[in-house]
């Protein structure tokens, strides 16, 4: 597990051999690979890297190169089955000098060129400089877990796994990007292949990108099938768990202390129960309690615990650590994240951190096998949808929105809220109302009237992923289906999953430097996930069908049977009370018109509103709160 960074002359001239550009872009990711730098300049390429060491602890020093030095690599990531890689290679006549799996992969591209992605299954991603061709080669994995960023400035290629690497070489500049604002505040996030700094992209997942005679190319090296299978729900249970089983077993390999996430939800807990029965000894399991009962899972996790004789840790998180750890982690973020799950995530991390080095979580099983609550409201709209219009208008929405505001967890209250300010939206927007901050529509009312003037206003949902619409949504893979849970599910897999919880995961792992491994989306396993009908993912009211089926042979049945809660802090409250000195800060009126971004009176309404416990905003103030401390840190 590493962080990489390096930097191309365009017209392939020499670099020379000064390495202070790239020990500042090195230095700049340390947090990713403590352990040891290494860097390396061949001609017009200058390939650099911080290492946290997992596998082979003596001989994976990188950059890495072949046996006659024409290529070298360097990696971020793990290749889970780089032992069966290693016996491949042999094969071929390849003599192997570490025991790494980041060397399998150069004596694969040497063999088969960029068809060396078909044989890896694993998270990563990658630069090869390939000296005979005059090429560079980057590479992610299928799913995104971990990420590369790349740009050009001043005919010069700049690539690395964070942003910040990229902004510390002298030609880079700093220019807020406003066509990505709109995504941002809308989704929360900023999607793949933008970023909120303009002229800086994001590789997709399942991409690899080529730079060669001075000319940039992407594509696309994995496309899963999107046709649905018809397969008997015992016979789906039974390939479920093998596949499951063997992720999990794979992912178990390290020369280092290894353990798990457990909230108690039906993803990480069936990990732990695969997990613990693939370890010697006991399998050591880590979780966080919070004083607020609404939020509190920790309860679950401990019953899980004692049921399966793990090693369990709970860490009680409350405001005063929250507010120190936004600060620690606003030192590490080059974007904002409004997923507030980040704070605790990131607090985990540093607490596991200090008793192993690579934990397993549970990201991807919403996803793939339909965990979420949204989508058995898009199951059940047509009932809402053919209600009399006059009964709901004149009788039912009026009554809901009479409902007291509650800032508990997912409260009754702002579930149904939330439900009829979308429900009769199309299913696109109507999911990105559900799951977002500022729906499109009122972004003419946030947003100040001079920066939608200068700016390519996003006028539909589709838009939000692509320059040219909707096919970024679902990946170029994954077709639009007939199905509408089926499509908003993949939407989700290749957009929220990707650009945001995988974010999120990696970000506050690495800032930490702890690995974070996700059995769920071993490629066979979600390949199998995504050929399953809709009927075994959400039966009923039953979200996680299948899982909970496969989930009853292992573990408590109470513990199988809770619905989902999510990993969530208690913004709402504490925006009101421990926060309100940063809301005061970045969200006052002198602030915000001297910024020039927003509209001061809409802020305004949205913060009267929340205090006054006339509305719940908490996901509205959340999102402009992370823009802000991000726009301060970078444009003050």
């Amino acid at each position: 597990m590493c962080g990489i960074t390096g930097y191309l002359n365009l017209n392939n001239q020499g670099l020379g051999q000064n390495t202070n550009i790239l020990t500042k872009m090195c230095t700049s990711i340390e947090h990713r690979g403590p352990d040891e730098t290494g860097m390396k300049i061949i001609g017009p390429a200058a390939l650099g890297m911080t290492r946290l060491s997992i596998i082979d602890l003596l001989t994976g020093q990188q950059p890495i190169t072949n046996e006659d030095g024409s290529l070298w690599i360097i990696f971020n990531g793990e290749i889970y089955n780089y032992q069966e890689l290693q016996t491949r290679v042999l094969k071929n006549g390849h003599k192997l000098a570490t025991k790494s799996d980041t060397e399998t992969i150069i004596h694969l591209y040497a063999d088969y060129g960029v068809d060396c992605l078909q044989y890896l299954e694993g998270m990563f991603a990658f630069a090869i400089w390939d000296s005979n061709k005059q090429r560079l080669l980057l590479a992610r994995d299928r799913m995104g877990e971990k990420p590369l960023h790349w740009s050009i400035f001043q005919n010069q290629f700049i690539f690395s796994s964070e942003i910040k690497a990229i902004l510390t070489h002298p030609a880079a500049k700093k220019i807020l990007n406003e066509d990505a604002l709109q995504q941002y505040l809308t989704l929360e996030y900023v999607p793949a292949p933008f970023s909120l700094f303009k002229d800086i992209h994001k590789l997709l997942p399942a991409h690899y990108l080529i730079v060669e005679n001075g000319q940039v190319t992407t594509n696309n090296y994995w496309q899963p099938e999107s046709k649905q299978v018809n397969i008997a729900e015992d016979q789906a249970l039974i390939e479920t768990e093998k596949l499951l089983s063997k992720s999990v077993q794979l992912r178990l390999i390290a020369d280092v202390p290894l353990g798990l996430f457990l909230s108690g939800g039906i993803d990480s807990s069936l990990l732990a129960a695969l997990a613990a029965k693939n370890v010697s000894g006991k399998l050591k399991t880590f979780s966080i309690g919070f004083r607020d009962k609404s939020f509190d899972e920790s309860g679950h996790a401990q019953t899980v615990a004692k049921y399966l004789g793990t090693n369990h840790q709970c860490f009680e998180f409350d405001p005063e650590v929250a507010l120190s750890t936004m600060n620690e982690l606003w030192q590490v973020l080059d974007e904002p994240i409004a997923d507030a799950s980040i704070v605790p995530t990131y607090c985990l991390s540093k607490m596991t951190k200090q008793n192993v080095t690579v934990a397993l979580a549970g990201e991807g099983g919403d996803e793939l096998f339909g965990g979420y609550p949204t989508y058995l409201a898009h199951k059940y709209i047509s009932f809402w949808q053919n209600l009399p219009r006059a009964f709901k208008e004149n009788v039912l929405i009026p009554a809901i929105k009479q409902l007291p505001v509650s800032l508990n967890n997912l409260s009754f209250d702002y579930k149904i809220k939330r439900f009829i300010a979308a429900a009769e939206s199309p299913p696109l927007e109507r999911h990105l109302q559900w799951m977002g901050s500022f729906p499109l529509h009122t972004h003419q009312d946030l947003l100040n009237s001079e920066l939608l003037e200068r700016q390519r206003t996003i006028t539909c949902p589709q838009e939000l992923f692509s320059k040219n619409g909707y096919e970024r949504a679902i990946m170029p893979a994954f077709k639009v289906s007939s199905d509408v849970l089926e499509t908003i599910m993949r939407l989700d897999l290749s957009t929220y999953l990707a650009d945001n919880l995988l974010v999120k995961s990696d970000r506050a792992s690495m800032a930490a430097s702890l690995e974070v491994r996700l059995p769920f989306l071993a490629f066979p396993l979600v390949e199998f996930a995504l050929s399953l009908p809709t009927k075994l993912k959400i039966k009923g009211f039953t979200t996680k069908y299948l899982l909970r089926k496969l989930a009853v042979q292992h573990l408590p049945l109470a513990i199988t049977q809770r619905p989902k809660k999510g990993f969530g802090i208690p913004v709402g409250k504490w925006l009101k009370n421990e926060f309100k000195p940063i809301v005061s800060e970045l969200l006052n009126e002198s602030f915000i018109k001297r910024q020039g971004l927003f509209q001061w009176r809409y802020i305004k309404a949205l913060l009267d509103e929340h205090n006054l416990n006339m509305a719940d905003r908490r996901k509205e103030l959340w999102t402009l709160l992370m823009f802000q401390w991000w726009w301060q840190k970078y444009f003050i």
